[in-house]
């Protein structure tokens, strides 16, 4: 059945549906409160075992020539309900985070200023961007004094503290490399002599030490022969050499590591869909 959204009987229809999907699912939580907590976990796992079984075998299903099966038409249904359940989980944060905090105010615990300077912030914040998305789509008006303070806080305050924090994340790898390229067996030094090799091809420094100082080649002519003089001095500027470790070298260990990540991820996604994890079991 389609509803029509652009009528007012529709979008009603549409609200009173919704309202109570919400009053059955609210409805349901003394229901599941009564399970003894074996039955609370057996209904969890069925339901993650059919939920990871639908789009395992809608994935594996052969398609049809315009390129679906029989399942495929509820695959967008289950994502919108996925997306439901996001939303609902990160209602379910927000609360525990305002829940903890505002004990924290009350109870007065150590450093429980930062509590009251979180929740100012975020309340702050929630209030600006939930009028600026209501004013996008034409629901409320939006004065001057509101947009002003939404890019105040979202643009000059907000992206400005990311990039700090991302900047400052630059420090604590530098320090951890630092760590790591003491040279205390060969394999450091290969480790250290590498990472000078490929930082200095990889910025202008390295082509200016190659091509000026060293007077290298900046490029080869295509007649000239693959064991001239020239190719071979060509190939020893530090931007060549750079650039040879990371495709040749350093590509194929990626790809490794992301295999193995990969082969990992499929055996926890398995894990988690049969209900093997501590925390579900």
């Amino acid at each position: 059945m389609l509803i029509d959204m652009g009528t007012t009987g529709g979008r009603v229809l549409m609200a009173l549906i919704v309202l109570g999907f919400f009053v059955l699912a609210f409805g349901l939580i003394p229901l599941l409160q009564t399970l003894p907590p074996q039955g609370r976990r057996a209904l969890i796992a069925i339901v993650t075992f059919l939920a990871g079984l639908f789009f395992a075998t809608e994935f594996f299903l052969p398609l049809t020539e315009d390129d679906k099966n029989f399942l495929t038409p509820g695959v967008v249904p289950a994502q919108r309900v996925l997306q439901v359940i996001g939303s609902l989980a990160l209602g379910l944060g927000t609360y525990g985070l305002i829940r903890l905090h505002l004990r924290n105010v009350v109870q007065k615990r150590g450093q429980w200023g930062y509590s009251v300077v979180l929740m100012l912030a975020f309340l702050t914040m929630a209030t600006f961007s939930i009028w600026n998305t209501l004013a996008e789509k034409k629901l409320v008006a939006q004065p001057e004094f509101q947009k002003r303070g939404f890019t105040l806080l979202f643009d000059y305050t907000l992206v400005q503290l990311d990039a700090s924090m991302f900047s400052i994340i630059a420090f604590y790898i530098y320090s951890a490399a630092f760590r790591a390229f003491r040279v205390r067996s060969i394999e450091a030094s290969i480790l250290m002599f590498t990472a000078i090799v490929v930082m200095l091809g990889i910025v202008p420094l390295g082509a200016y030490l190659s091509d000026h100082l060293l007077g290298l080649p900046t490029q080869v002519s295509p007649e000239a022969h693959p064991f001239s003089l020239e190719s071979i001095l060509y190939s020893l500027r530090l931007t060549e050499i750079a650039s040879w470790l990371l495709n040749q070298l350093n590509a194929p260990v990626q790809r490794a590591i992301e295999f193995g990540v990969g082969i990992g991820g499929l055996a926890m996604a398995i894990r988690l869909w049969l209900s093997l994890e501590r925390g579900i079991t």
